[in-house]
C-alpha cells in the first residue's frame, strides 16, 4: 500500500480523535463548573439567616380545636416570614385554640387564624346589687326555645288559692342573661352537643338564667314551688307595666258561667172577707243578655320592671327626634335631619 496514500487518512483520524478529546474537556470543564456555581449557591443559601416558624402539620378544616399533633415546624428565609407569625416557642399557646380558617399542610400559623377561649367568672358582668338566677326550663315556659340571652320577658304565675285558680304577673321586664351556658359572648365555649340532655335536644338549652334583684329572687324561688311559671316575650323598647291578672276558672275567665236560671215561684192567693182577691206579681227573672264578670281583674299596685336599668340603656342608644332617620324623595337617599346639597 502507498504511504502517501494513508497520510491524509491518518492525519483526518487524528483531527476527529483530538476534536473529540477537546469536546470532551470542554464538557468536563463544564460540568465542573456547574457542579461548583450550585455547590456556590447552596453556600449563599445556608448563609442566608433562617427562621422557624410553626405550621400546619397536615390539612386542618376550620373549626378544628388544635392539638400537638396538628402541630410543626419548619424554617423559612427570615426576610419572607410573616411578622405575625408563631415562633415555635409559642406553639402552647395554639394548643387548645378554635381554627377560624382551613390551613393547608405546611402553611404557617398567624394570630389571626386561632381564636382563644376566655373563661372570665360570669359573676363579673352582673351589675352591683344585682343577683342571676338560673331556672330549668322544665320549671319554666320558656317560649318554645325561642328565649335568648339579651331578651326581655314577662313572667306569670299560676296557682291555686282559696280553692280559686289565680293567674297574675309575678316579675315584669326581666333581662335574660344566658340560655344554657350560652351568655350572647362569643369568647363563651359552649359544650359538645353529644353531651346535652333529652331537654338540651329540644330546645337547645336545659336552663335559663335571669337577671333578678334580691327581693325578686325570692318570688321566683317561691314560685317555682308554689305555682307554675310561665315566659312571655316583649319588645325590648316597651316600658309599660301590666296590672291584669285573672281569677277563677276558664268559664269565668270567658264569661259563660251563668247561673241556673231560678224556677219561678207561684203565690197563693189570699182571701180577705171584706177585700176581693188579689193577685201578687211575679218577680221578673233575669234577662239571658245580662252581662257577667270574666274573671279579669287589675292588681292592687303598679308593677316596677324588674330590669329597669336595661330599659335606661336602651333609651340611651335610641336617636333623639332630631336624629330620627327621614325619607327624602327628592334626593331618594335617606338623611339625618339634613338637606341634601
Amino acid at each position: 500500500m502507498n504511504i502517501a496514500i494513508l497520510r491524509p487518512f491518518v492525519n483526518r483520524t487524528t483531527a476527529v480523535m483530538l476534536l473529540a478529546a477537546g469536546a470532551g474537556l470542554m464538557a468536563a470543564w463544564s460540568a465542573q463548573k456547574y457542579i461548583s456555581d450550585k455547590v456556590a449557591d447552596v453556600e449563599a443559601q445556608a448563609r442566608v439567616p433562617q427562621a422557624e416558624r410553626v405550621v400546619a402539620a397536615h390539612n386542618l378544616a376550620a373549626g378544628t380545636r388544635l392539638q400537638a399533633s396538628d402541630l410543626a415546624v419548619r424554617s423559612f428565609p427570615a426576610t419572607v416570614v410573616s411578622s405575625d407569625s408563631v415562633l415555635p416557642q409559642d406553639y402552647d399557646t395554639l394548643e387548645g385554640g378554635i381554627l377560624q380558617t382551613a390551613l393547608q399542610a405546611g402553611d404557617t400559623f398567624v394570630d389571626a387564624h386561632v381564636k382563644h377561649q376566655s373563661y372570665s367568672a360570669f359573676s363579673t358582668q352582673l351589675i352591683k346589687g344585682r343577683r342571676a338566677i338560673t331556672m330549668p326550663v322544665d320549671a319554666i315556659n320558656s317560649v318554645s326555645g325561642l328565649l335568648q340571652p339579651g331578651d326581655l320577658i314577662d313572667l306569670y304565675v299560676s296557682f291555686e288559692y282559696q280553692r280559686r285558680h289565680i293567674t297574675a304577673p309575678l316579675l315584669q321586664g326581666v333581662l335574660v342573661l344566658a340560655t344554657g351556658t350560652s351568655t350572647g359572648n362569643d369568647d363563651q365555649d359552649n359544650p359538645d352537643p353529644s353531651e346535652w340532655s333529652q331537654s338540651d335536644l329540644d330546645t337547645g338549652y336545659s336552663t335559663v338564667t335571669l337577671d333578678a334583684a334580691p327581693e325578686d329572687a325570692v318570688k321566683l324561688v317561691a314560685a317555682r314551688q308554689g305555682g307554675t311559671i310561665t315566659a312571655v316575650l316583649r319588645n325590648p323598647q316597651d316600658a309599660g307595666a301590666s296590672t291584669k291578672a285573672t281569677r277563677g276558672d276558664l268559664a269565668t275567665l270567658l264569661g259563660v258561667n251563668r247561673p241556673p236560671p231560678t224556677p219561678p215561684q207561684r203565690r197563693a192567693s189570699v182571701l180577705y172577707g171584706n177585700q176581693a182577691i188579689r193577685s201578687v206579681p211575679k218577680l221578673a227573672a233575669p234577662r239571658s243578655g245580662t252581662p257577667q264578670a270574666t274573671g279579669v281583674f287589675d292588681l292592687p299596685y303598679s308593677p316596677a320592671l324588674t330590669s329597669s336599668w336595661r330599659y335606661d340603656q336602651l333609651a340611651e342608644t335610641l336617636p333623639t327626634n332630631d336624629e330620627m332617620f327621614m325619607y327624602d324623595p327628592d334626593s331618594v337617599q335617606l338623611s339625618t335631619g339634613q338637606e341634601t346639597q
